[in-house]
């Protein structure tokens, strides 16, 4: 099967809009609630600046790229037509993962009629590091950049989801918690020590 890798634009096109600086809005909260208070610019957006790290965090959970464009079209129209009934937040980003995490896993899951874990499905969550990647020192050769690649393949798939959060998406220990479903902050602490011994101990 094909190596799944999140290009280099994604992490690129996120930084700058993280900043705002481009935009008429002062914060993600403010473009938040114009969007809920049906500005369309806001709408405009929101979909521009997140839809394709959303596609490329959507890749990573199945590798299905019909389905994944299909279900974040979906999610963007349920929350065009729910927008004034959605409540606040002050992390977009984090929103909408959640939201189409939920929708892919129910999507792949439907002919079931039951929940299913994510570790439970094809393949589990799969990415590879690229040199964007914060967790990577930029001194590092290629060759130990493909260990670490080889030592990710080799995490569970909830250590492979919590390195990707962390690293990729630079969430919290609170939002990683909510991500994941963990028990508390300590456990997810735990998972991601785990993980990163192991690819200590790889490379």
């Amino acid at each position: 099967m094909p190596e799944k890798r999140i290009s280099p634009v994604y992490l690129a096109k996120e930084e700058r809009n993280s900043s705002f600086t481009s935009s008429i809005f002062s914060s993600e909260t403010a473009a938040w609630d114009a969007f809920r208070q049906g500005n369309e610019s806001a709408f405009i957006f929101i979909y521009e600046s997140y839809f394709e790290t959303l596609f490329a965090y959507g890749f990573s959970i199945v590798s299905d790229t019909n389905l994944v464009k299909d279900t974040l079209q979906d999610l963007f129209v349920e929350l065009r037509e729910r927008r004034r009934n959605l409540g606040r937040t002050d992390a977009i980003k984090f929103y909408l993962f959640k939201c189409l995490k939920r929708k892919l896993i129910r999507e792949l899951t439907k002919w079931r009629g039951k929940r299913e874990p994510l570790e439970a499905l094809p393949m589990g969550f799969q990415f590879t590091l690229s040199y964007e990647a914060q967790l990577i020192d930029r001194q590092l050769s290629e060759e130990k950049i493909t260990k670490l690649n080889i030592a990710v393949a080799g995490l569970s798939p909830r250590q492979r989801e919590i390195i990707y959060y962390s690293f990729y998406e630079g969430f919290t220990y609170r939002q990683i918690q909510e991500m994941m479903g963990l028990e508390s902050q300590q456990a997810t602490r735990n998972l991601m020590y785990k993980a990163m011994q192991y690819l200590r101990k790889c490379i």
